[in-house]
């Protein structure tokens, strides 16, 4: 997790040196590179150990309100010792998703997304390695710049098969670049 907080600060810093190269906020034609971390609170059902997360997320503004984003994120982790399995359990999480985004115009713009995922296990010794997911968060971006802002959220990650229902929560760093 110290590697990645170190990561968003000098992201941060380098682009705010050459942010002439990026314009204002949420707004159509804005392309959004994110890369943050956060930790990831496991279903009972799947005995795992809760972990951290790597995230790189990449969004395109469709209108002021509406967007699309991608994500991707790795995670390492355990069983939990009552499995008596002393495996490391390797992740990735993908996920597309709707943004909608409110208050377009002020430095502070929370938003909501919803979407469909994968989050995939391995190994994974109750399920399938790749479980399909429905998932929804809500969140905040805090512009600190007019191109640079940080992103904070609460998403749930839903897989059917199993019923299992994980929480992630996660932050970084969001890049804002006009392509349009």
């Amino acid at each position: 997790m110290k590697k990645i907080s170190s990561l968003i600060l000098v992201c941060a810093g380098l682009i705010s040196l050459v942010s002439s190269a990026a314009y204002a906020g949420n707004r159509p034609g804005a392309l959004t590179l994110t890369i943050g971390g956060g930790q990831e609170y496991f279903s009972s059902k799947r005995h795992l150990d809760n972990t951290g997360v790597g995230l790189l997320e990449v969004a395109y503004d469709l209108t002021d309100h509406w967007g699309i984003e991608g994500l991707l994120g790795k995670l390492h982790t355990n069983f939990k010792g009552s499995i008596n399995d002393d495996r490391h359990v390797n992740g990735t999480l993908f996920a597309v998703n709707g943004v909608y985004h409110f208050n377009t115009d002020r430095m502070f713009e929370p938003y909501v997304l919803a979407g469909a995922g994968i989050t995939e296990l391995n190994p994974n010794r109750f399920d399938a390695h790749d479980e399909g997911n429905v998932n929804a968060a809500v969140g905040a971006q805090i512009f600190v710049h007019k191109s640079i802002a940080f992103r904070v959220e609460a998403r749930d990650l839903y897989t059917f098969v199993g019923g299992k229902n994980d929480v992630l929560l996660n932050g970084g760093v969001s890049i804002l670049f006009d392509l349009c």
